[in-house]
C-alpha cells in the first residue's frame, strides 16, 4: 500500500455570496509542482473534471507504456485526448457519467503493431489501471483505425 498527498488552497478574492465567487485555486503535489484551478469549463486554468479525465489518461498511459516495454515494443511517442462527462443523476447531482480516451501511440520503425495487438495491449492497461479500477463510470477507449 501507498499514500498520495495532494493539497488544494484557496483564498477569497473579491466578492463572496451566494451570487457568486471566485473559485481560482491552487493543486499542490509536491513545493516545486503546483496547478492552478478553477471552476468548470473557465477557459484557462485546469477545472476538477479535466483533472479527472487526465488523471485517468495518465494512469492508461503508465499502464500501457509498462506493457509494451515488457513486450520489448519502443514506443516513440504517445499523446491522449480524454474527455470526461459532467451530467446530472436522478437525483439532480452533477457526477461524470462517462470518460473517453482517445490514445495515439507511436511505436519504433523496427516494432510493429498490428490493430488487433494494439486493442488488447489497450484492454490489458485498461483493466491494470488503478484509476479505472477505482471508478464508477464507464471508460471507453477509441483508436483511431
Amino acid at each position: 500500500m501507498s499514500e498520495h498527498t495532494a493539497k488544494i488552497s484557496w483564498a477569497k478574492q473579491g466578492e463572496f455570496s451566494h451570487k457568486g465567487f471566485d473559485r481560482t485555486h491552487v493543486s499542490e503535489f509536491y513545493p516545486d509542482c503546483k496547478v492552478s484551478m478553477a471552476g468548470a469549463n473557465n477557459g484557462s486554468l485546469a477545472d476538477p473534471e479535466q483533472m479527472f479525465a487526465v488523471s485517468l489518461a495518465s494512469c492508461h498511459m503508465q499502464t500501457f507504456l509498462l506493457l509494451a516495454a515488457k513486450k520489448r515494443l519502443v514506443v516513440e511517442s504517445y499523446e491522449d485526448t480524454a474527455t470526461a462527462v459532467l451530467a446530472k443523476n436522478e437525483e439532480g447531482l452533477f457526477f461524470i457519467e462517462s470518460t473517453t480516451l482517445n490514445p495515439v501511440a507511436v511505436f519504433s520503425a523496427d516494432t510493429p503493431v498490428s490493430a488487433e495487438a494494439l486493442r488488447k495491449m489497450h484492454d490489458k492497461a485498461h483493466h491494470h489501471c488503478f484509476i479505472a479500477n477505482s471508478i464508477s463510470c464507464p471508460v471507453e477507449i477509441k483508436l483511431e483505425s
